[in-house]
């Protein structure tokens, strides 16, 4: 005669009522809950400080009309992300050809990957003076620089995606004569397609940050511009609502470039 299995003592997750298994597992209110939290130790932190110097999370929400109410404040963020898509579009075409370029001629990858490694390391907003003083405060200057701050986390992931092809891949293909450009249309690019989203959000960040940074600079428009202003001015809630401003773009642009990245990681799941 066999004996039933007597239950054990519950879980702690299962001792808990399903309201709050559901209130737990719930992405979303966890999030909130971390900004809930990170929003009182602000208020609570700065709450004490100089208000001249300081900026507490109720100062700035009551600064948002004023922000909203400014002439400057939709024309600068038009010239800002314009400033941005314009740098960006020129990095991602730079480092994609540069990229699968390094990958596929050896020579060429031994000259320049040392230096692409070296100038993807270095600081490069502490070259923003010297950009200024050849270049003047241009267009120009403040694309340049966003193509320099964006352009080598894409030229590094394509590079990356492009040398990790299956080399059986390669050999099928040309034991089948394809010419060059269908073997980089239909076999090396597809293959490098996951690094180079990774490669475009990491840029895109990075390409924000250089947008803040030749606003902060080179510019007399622009967010940049005005966070500049009102921080002249000592208005530390109007400044913070414009860096908010600045996060509000960026997070909007990863969650597009994130979007991106789900459908080519289903896309290649499938084709594999």
């Amino acid at each position: 005669m066999s004996v039933a299995a007597q239950p054990g003592p519950p879980t702690e997750l299962t001792a808990r009522p399903s309201w709050a298994r559901g209130f737990i597992s719930n992405k979303w209110t966890l999030r909130a809950l971390g900004l809930l939290a990170i929003l009182m130790i602000w208020q609570f932190a700065l709450s004490r400080v100089n208000p001249i110097f300081s900026a507490p999370p109720t100062d700035v929400v009551r600064s948002i009309p004023e922000i909203l109410s400014d002439p400057d404040y939709f024309p600068a963020i038009l010239s800002t992300v314009r400033l941005f898509v314009t740098g960006f579009v020129i990095a991602a075409a730079f480092g994609i050809v540069l990229g699968l370029a390094l990958a596929r001629f050896r020579l060429l990858d031994i000259a320049l990957t040392p230096y692409v490694n070296a100038l993807y390391a270095s600081p490069l907003p502490a070259i923003v003076p010297i950009l200024t003083a050849i270049m003047g405060y241009r267009l120009a200057t403040k694309v340049l620089i966003v193509v320099l701050l964006a352009v080598f986390p894409i030229l590094i992931n394509v590079h990356q995606g492009a040398r990790s092809v299956d080399a059986t891949m390669l050999e099928v293909a040309r034991s089948f004569r394809v010419s060059e450009p269908r073997l980089w249309l239909d076999v090396i690019l597809p293959s490098s397609l996951p690094y180079l989203v990774v490669g475009l959000r990491l840029g895109a960040a990075r390409g924000m940050i250089g947008t803040a940074v030749a606003e902060l600079y080179t510019s007399p428009d622009g967010l940049g511009y005005m966070i500049l202003r009102y921080g002249f001015r000592f208005n530390m809630d109007a400044m913070l609502v414009v860096v908010l401003t600045f996060t509000v773009i960026s997070i909007a642009l990863s969650l597009t470039i994130g979007l991106l990245e789900r459908r080519v990681q289903r896309w290649t799941v499938t084709s594999s």
